[in-house]
């Protein structure tokens, strides 16, 4: 769970410092670049504000990160770190199983 809150964080961090870059490769017809930007900024208050705590409880990460739509950003993010990011087999086989048909 820390590496995988580093992970969420720093993507949030260099998605404001880079938004120019990250709009002119935006091709999500799902929803538009400016909401995605402004779930980012919302995760990115949660973690700030909750961090420690999720550490703590799986609880407060599913409440404070899955209550709302931050639910779609912070899934996205998940699996594209089990994807890249993560050396665990089992976390990677479980999101796998989870979030890809």
């Amino acid at each position: 769970m820390p590496m995988l809150l580093e992970d969420i964080s720093l993507f949030c961090e260099d998605f404001k410092a880079n938004k120019q870059h990250y709009r002119k490769g935006w091709d999500s017809g799902f929803m538009s670049f400016d909401y995605w930007q402004n779930l980012a900024g919302e995760t990115a208050g949660i973690l700030k504000r909750h961090k420690v705590n999720m550490l703590r409880s799986s609880r407060v990460f599913s409440d404070q990160l899955y209550f709302t739509y931050t639910s779609l950003f912070v899934t996205n993010r998940i699996v594209k770190y089990a994807a890249k990011g993560s050396q665990n087999e089992k976390f990677k086989q479980a999101v796998n199983l989870l979030f890809n048909p």
